[in-house]
């Protein structure tokens, strides 16, 4: 809904999600900004707008302002590195940045493109303001082994849901690993879980397992998606 500040925490999926939500919104005439507090790929942030940098919160504040009014849609970001990265906004600028009259999508983690990641102390970089965190998972880890190939920060991993180096991905670690995202979520803040990689048959039953671990744990709003196999991606609400 308009004025609403989404963080996407996790690995697995979340620059599918926000580009996914970004198109979907634009087609309902929503205005969209993407406002990562983490590095984001500049060729991914162009598929939603105008790009556009500051270290100064305020001037990226009127310069995002121009932008949404004329297109609609814009990414800010502190800076663009020379790998091609766009570099994150300080999180306490988020709330300033956000449109009232638009939704907000926040790139709130780092993963390494790995589908699972050991989530640390100082992790995620959540916005103020934030008003929905959806915890993102790529089913495709399930069954495999903890490790670098997987798992961003395999030991980290371990130590949070009790799974060794080495050992089986199960359900309940896999829903474990999510939960850590969401640890500092205030909580008056919605959560979710997005559980990509999904497609109908096996792995479809093994993200339900996942669900249901997570259900029991309160967070009752948990989507499948096929994303990032698929642009665009299927969806089940579960």
């Amino acid at each position: 809904m308009t004025g609403d500040i989404v963080a996407f925490v996790g690995a697995g999926g979340k620059s599918s999600a926000i580009l996914q939500a970004a198109r979907e919104l634009r087609e309902e005439g929503v205005k969209v900004l993407v406002a990562p507090t983490t590095k984001m790929l500049v060729r991914e942030a162009q598929r939603v707008g105008t790009i556009l940098t500051s270290k100064d919160g305020d001037g990226l504040r009127s310069k995002a302002a121009g932008v949404l009014a004329g297109e609609g849609a814009a990414v800010v970001g502190s800076t663009i590195f020379s790998k091609k990265r766009l570099g994150g906004v300080e999180p306490s600028w988020v709330a300033v940045l956000a449109p009232e009259d638009g939704v907000t999508l926040v790139e709130a983690d780092g993963s390494r493109r790995r589908p699972l990641k050991g989530t640390a102390a100082h992790e995620p970089l959540l916005p103020e303001g934030a008003t929905l965190v959806v915890a993102v998972g790529g089913v495709r880890a399930l069954g495999e082994p903890v490790d670098d190939e997987h798992v961003h920060r395999p030991e980290v991993f371990s130590e949070i849901t009790g799974t060794g180096q080495g050992h089986t991905i199960d359900a309940e670690a896999f829903a474990r690993a999510l939960l850590a995202g969401l640890r500092t979520v205030p909580y008056n803040t919605r959560r979710a879980a997005l559980l990509a990689d999904v497609e109908p048959g096996r792995s479809m039953s093994d993200a339900a397992t996942v669900a249901r671990e997570l259900w029991r744990s309160g967070v009752n709003n948990v989507v499948l998606s096929s994303l990032p196999k698929e642009t665009p991606g299927r969806v089940w609400a579960l």
